[in-house]
């Protein structure tokens, strides 16, 4: 290794030019540039007849077209080989992907989620705690003229009786409707203190949903769902996983279809929500 602290020296154009000579490239770019510096030298000498540097200039700019065209060729070979790599890549991913791999072990933090967002829906049994825990974020984008739609669970049917049925440590379904009409006040104040820019709107279950959902834009192509999956006597976080409209577009149609039918199969709650029963 040379131990010359002087900085390396680029190659002149002379010696570029006549490496990518020896490798073949650029060939029609010096072709083109020598033919115009010598019809340049004919015009100035005045060493042939103007017919023939006319002539020639048009088969020099025939030649630059042809190198255009190539050019053209290269860049759309090249996005047909970009393409067939993509492709090889999307089939090289094994049918066998580990769940860990797109499976998380809890919903995500939805505030980053929820920026710029004005089609916000929520599905779950109550939704008390995310309700809570996303109101600052859901005030801004009513106040912004976002739509939120939401459904739980109706506390006066038999939803509530199925729920305990599946969660460890609830006897009584008397837990569900304090909690449910928490909620929709919580909801009623963020419509209320975002100046009735937005709309919330609210409907019950008659029954207990198979999964949670958190949807965001889903009629838009960057849409994404969060969908999280209920469990049966457990404690552990509930598995999440997400969907993207441009990647997952099946099971993405599936999932907001699956909202749209939730949403059908609910009646509107009450306004006020001191109007649902009480324990």
């Amino acid at each position: 290794m040379s131990n010359d602290p002087r900085p390396r020296r680029d190659r002149g154009p002379l010696r570029r030019a006549w490496s990518d000579l020896a490798a073949g490239n650029n060939v029609e770019i010096y072709a083109t540039t020598l033919v115009s510096l010598v019809l340049a030298l004919l015009s100035v000498f005045d060493v042939v007849a103007p017919s023939v540097v006319a002539a020639a200039t048009l088969a020099t700019l025939a030649l630059l077209a042809i190198s255009t065209l190539g050019s053209r060729h290269q860049v759309q070979d090249l996005r047909q080989s970009i393409d067939s790599l993509i492709a090889a890549v999307n089939n090289a991913v094994p049918d066998d992907l580990p769940v860990h791999r797109f499976l998380a072990v809890k919903a995500p933090d939805l505030h980053d989620e929820l920026r710029g967002a004005g089609d916000i829906r929520l599905v779950g049994v109550t939704l008390g705690r995310t309700v809570r825990d996303l109101g600052p974020s859901l005030e801004r984008r009513l106040r912004a003229g976002a739509t939120v739609r939401v459904v739980v669970i109706d506390p006066d049917g038999p939803a509530p009786l199925d729920a305990i049925e599946r969660t460890l440590g609830v006897n009584s379904p008397d837990l569900y409707r304090p909690r449910i009409k928490s909620t929709i006040e919580i909801l009623d104040s963020l419509a209320a203190e975002s100046g009735g820019t937005g709309r919330i709107e609210v409907k019950l279950l008659p029954f207990v949903p198979a999964f949670g959902m958190y949807l965001i834009d889903p009629d838009e192509p960057d849409g994404r769902t969060y969908v999280e999956i209920y469990q049966h006597r457990s404690r552990e976080p509930n598995p999440c996983f997400q969907l993207k409209a441009e990647r997952d577009a099946h099971w993405y149609k599936f999932f907001v279809n699956q909202f749209d039918v939730l949403w059908e199969s609910a009646r509107p709650a009450p306004e006020p929500a001191s109007e649902l029963p009480h324990s």
